[in-house]
């Protein structure tokens, strides 16, 4: 494929601006994690491999040598490439990066079989006109996916998102006979906005797939709507990490947890932690209400948060009402997020575009109900007002027949009595139950089974020009 993504999309709702801020992976630091422990995949009770064609089971290992590019293994996702590693004989990762800048925590790829490419970084700024953010983030460019492609001679490659690596892959695949599952991640609200040139790019992609992966019912009619088949399409949706869900320590009362209210994730715009503050504050002021909302995590709102804290006031935002307090904890380890969701009430969610949002799930593993944004995939999915939580919109001026505002969300919430509470915390853990590593995997697994179906792979590896 001959398509190359643009540097600076044609775009009327975004523009961005790229500078390279390093690349990673050579010769000499290409890293291979072998786990210390037997592999997953290879214990002695492991089941006879499955023969390509027949139906597979949770249990079956599929007979086939897998890769799967990636930009980097965030550590909820470890669990589930562990359940996809049982279920193939040979299944091997490609890193764009170990790790992205803004990105805080242990690595942690145990059982899992991972090698880094080299890769040009670019730093990238998304601005979204109508959410009015805009946040940084990276784009990474391996340059040798063809290389290595071609000395690992997959019968299947799994490219992450619908760029650079994707494009790579497909022209690997098209060349080779590999069969090729495109692994998207991505809902409308984040999608709008991409540009003609991208959209082109994209359908092209999607014409060469076997099989997609989506990962909830927006992203799922994005792709409708780029030319994916309904045969084609797979559902792999988040999960949370299972080895950090609560535990069934009991909670203090709700007297004492129902006003704190958790946020965890980055301080930036596009989390719509600062609107958030304001919100509250002018909620407390408007009902004589107290509140404290307790922040997880870092980013470039962090000074201006800590400030607002403090009982000072910045530029942009005015001193918060007496009656709100903030705790900005920083970054925390996974570990005690369970103690810390045990002490609060709820979780609050403020984003102003996630194509998922994993929070959502985690707070419902561990019974608390999510008071969500509806620009967050996971809540329209997954929150029910009055069931496990409440979805509100938080560029809302006001409360509209369909959609609450955060002030109508926070009294319904607060007005709730005990009773009704509590139910919902026993609904929220039986809404999410289903969202396990192991359902997540099932999913990837099936997609690359469908797409070994279609035609046999060539054994040859890759095809001469």
């Amino acid at each position: 494929m001959s398509a190359v993504l643009p540097a600076n999309p044609e775009s009327d709702d975004s523009s961005h601006t790229y500078s390279p801020i390093g690349s990673s992976g050579n010769d000499s630091q290409a890293r291979r994690c072998s786990a210390e422990t037997e592999t997953l995949g290879q214990s002695v009770d492991q089941p006879q491999a499955q023969t390509l064609g027949r139906p597979l089971s949770a249990n079956s290992v599929l007979d086939t040598k897998a890769v799967f590019l990636t930009h980097y293994i965030p550590l909820y996702q470890v669990r589930v490439l562990q359940e996809i590693t049982k279920r193939i004989r040979d299944f091997q990762i490609l890193l764009s990066t170990p790790i992205e800048p803004n990105r805080n925590f242990e690595l942690d790829w145990s059982g899992l079989n991972v090698e880094v490419q080299k890769t040009i970084t670019l730093r990238r700024r998304w601005r979204h006109a109508q959410a009015g953010f805009d946040d940084p983030l990276f784009v990474h460019v391996p340059y040798d996916t063809l290389k290595q492609l071609k000395r690992i001679q997959p019968d299947v490659v799994i490219s992450h998102e619908l760029g650079a690596r994707s494009l790579a892959a497909a022209r690997y695949c098209r060349r080779s006979g590999a069969r090729l599952v495109l692994a998207t991640f991505m809902s409308e609200h984040t999608e709008q906005g991409r540009g003609r040139l991208r959209t082109w790019a994209r359908r092209r992609l999607i014409r060469s797939a076997d099989a997609i992966t989506y990962n909830g019912p927006s992203c799922r009619e994005v792709l409708l709507g780029l030319g994916a088949k309904d045969e084609q399409l797979f559902h792999l949706p988040y999960a949370a990490d299972d080895r950090n869900h609560s535990s069934s320590a009991e909670r203090p009362s709700e007297s004492q947890t129902r006003r704190r209210l958790l946020c965890i994730g980055q301080l930036s715009q596009r989390k719509g932690v600062l609107p958030l503050i304001r919100q509250a504050s002018d909620f407390c002021t408007a009902n004589q209400e107290s509140l404290e909302i307790t922040f997880v995590g870092d980013g470039p709102c962090r000074a201006e948060l800590d400030t607002l804290a403090a009982g000072g006031h910045t530029n942009d935002n005015a001193a918060i009402d007496p009656g709100l307090t903030i705790h900005v904890l920083g970054n925390r380890p996974a570990a005690e997020l369970p103690e810390l969701m045990r002490d609060h009430g709820a979780i609050i969610a403020p984003t102003l575009a996630d194509e998922w949002l994993l929070v959502t799930n985690e707070g419902m593993h561990a019974g608390l109900p999510i008071i969500g944004s509806i620009y967050a995939q996971s809540v329209t999915t997954l929150v029910r007002n009055g069931r496990n939580g409440w979805q509100y919109d938080p560029l809302a001026t006001g409360a509209s027949d369909s959609t609450l505002d955060l002030s109508g969300a926070l009294d319904r919430y607060l007005s709730s009595d005990d009773a009704t509470i509590a139910a919902m915390r026993i609904n929220a853990q039986k809404d999410i139950q289903d969202y396990t590593p192991e359902r997540s995997a099932m999913g990837a697994i099936r997609a690359i089974e469908s797409a070994l179906k279609i035609q046999p792979p060539r054994s040859s590896g890759y095809a001469a020009r």
